[in-house]
């Protein structure tokens, strides 16, 4: 919009040329920014059903569902919980070392909420690791008022795999959370971006392939299975490293100056997402 509104004024032949040549230049300018190449995260599939032993499982880590609570009727003052005479707005906050890893919907004007929902991710629960739950009334869009919580060190005793744990925080509030085998996936686990001479790699899924063979942010992949990826067709650059995980494949692959060049021989073992 530059060129029009600077030389919108001018007329003639004498404006046309000047609002061509100012258009050109922005032209130049922009490109000196360098083009944007393509993003592409390898894909990763669910595998729920799938009897993995506990030994081959991260140690900690849970699948996790929020059931319900319940709250008292009315604050610990007798007033109630909105100005309006309704029941609270519960919505609950998962804590491990004091990082939120998940904040539920909110369930409104009920002190007995149900949410039934499972965190999108599977959650890493160490036993050293400060375990805590809050509840929340929600009131706007930046405050809301402290029902309660409860914390542990680790899991609560009475969170047992694949039965329902009844967490009492304090008279008359309680919240209800069940926690199972963590979901396992199947993918690399990367997420690149697609050079002509190489993928670079942008985020590297913790519990996968890709990170136990030690590719790093930064890297950059130059060769998949005996072929070096700046010979490839740009469609088969993204289908060959998806599918390299799976054909136990070898990476070659290099630091961000593409120095270093090392190979990475990829597991067929499974990806564990987490929050």
């Amino acid at each position: 919009m530059l060129a029009p509104m600077f030389f919108g004024a001018v007329h003639g032949i004498e404006g046309r040329a000047l609002a061509r040549w100012a258009g050109c230049c922005l032209l130049v300018v922009s490109s000196s920014f360098g083009c944007a190449y393509p993003r592409h995260t390898t894909p990763l599939n669910a595998a729920p059903g799938l009897k993995v032993p506990s030994e081959q499982t991260p140690g900690g880590m849970y699948t996790f569902r929020l059931i319900s609570a319940v709250a008292p009727e009315t604050k610990i003052s007798g007033l109630g919980w909105d100005d309006d005479g309704t029941g609270p707005d519960i919505f609950a906050r998962v804590y491990v070392d004091d990082r939120m890893v998940w904040e539920s919907p909110k369930v409104e004007n009920e002190p007995r909420p149900t949410w039934n929902r499972v965190l999108p991710h599977n959650v890493i629960i160490p036993k050293s690791s400060a375990f805590r739950l809050e509840l929340w009334d929600y009131d706007t869009a930046v405050s809301a008022d402290p029902i309660g919580r409860i914390e542990h060190r680790g899991l609560p005793p009475t969170a047992i795999p694949d039965a329902m744990a009844r967490l009492q925080i304090d008279a008359g509030t309680m919240v209800v959370i069940m926690v199972s085998a963590p979901t396992p996936h199947r993918g690399v686990g990367l997420e690149v971006e697609v050079r002509e001479e190489a993928l670079k790699v942008l985020r590297v899924e913790p519990y996968s392939p890709a990170a136990r063979g030690g590719i790093k942010k930064g890297d950059h992949i130059v060769g998949i299975a005996n072929e070096r990826v700046a010979h490839m067709a740009e469609g088969a650059k993204m289908s060959e490293l998806s599918l390299a995980a799976s054909r136990h494949a070898k990476l070659v692959v290099t630091d961000g100056n593409g120095q270093n060049e090392r190979e990475v021989q990829l597991d067929g073992e499974l990806t564990w997402l987490v929050l």
